[in-house]
């Protein structure tokens, strides 16, 4: 048991990292920001960890890389959007561990999970941007790059998904925990 909660708890602390890490560091520059592929790794936490393990790692990670790369000021919006961004996930999980199919990280229904958390990102930082800088930054943003991290998170998570799915790698470290 105490095994399982070090398991755990050393993972979440991996996928913070790695969100923090894959956000920050590379890092393509957009408009007023940049685009990453940190959202790829909170795809694939959501994915993986249980609920609230893979919705701390998502948001602490993503609000690390703010603070890092000096975007402070976009951390609490951050906080919440990154969040958001694990719920599709997690609920698609719950219906699929209902029927017995949690045992892949990239299958159809996942795949149509990507639709929602894009939609979250790109209208979260639109309002988060609306609310800190107006109306027309705000538009301009989301139409200048506001679409490019989430859809290059999406492809990115296909390919890590598909490669760790070759390796068997959610059932490993399920069984793992359990």
């Amino acid at each position: 048991m105490k095994h399982n909660k070090i398991l755990l708890l050393t993972s979440t602390a991996l996928f913070t990292a790695l969100v923090t890490v894959a956000t920050a560091v590379i890092q393509i520059p957009v408009g007023n920001g940049y685009t990453h592929f940190g959202d790829s790794v909170i795809y694939l936490s959501a994915c993986i960890l249980p609920a609230p393990y893979a919705v701390f790692a998502s948001s602490a990670g993503a609000v690390f890389a703010d603070l890092f790369t000096g975007f402070a000021i976009y951390a609490p919006a951050t906080a919440v959007i990154k969040a958001l961004n694990t719920l599709p996930f997690i609920l698609m999980r719950i219906y699929l561990k209902k029927r017995n199919k949690d045992d892949k990280i990239l299958n159809l229904q996942i795949c149509f999970m990507l639709i929602p958390t894009t939609l979250i990102t790109i209208f979260g930082y639109l309002l988060a941007e609306y609310f800190m800088f107006g109306q027309k930054f705000a538009v301009v943003s989301a139409f200048t790059g506001g679409w490019l991290q989430p859809t290059g998170s999406l492809i990115i998570f296909i390919i890590l998904a598909a490669a760790f799915d070759r390796i068997n790698l959610k059932r490993k470290i399920l069984k793992d925990l359990k």
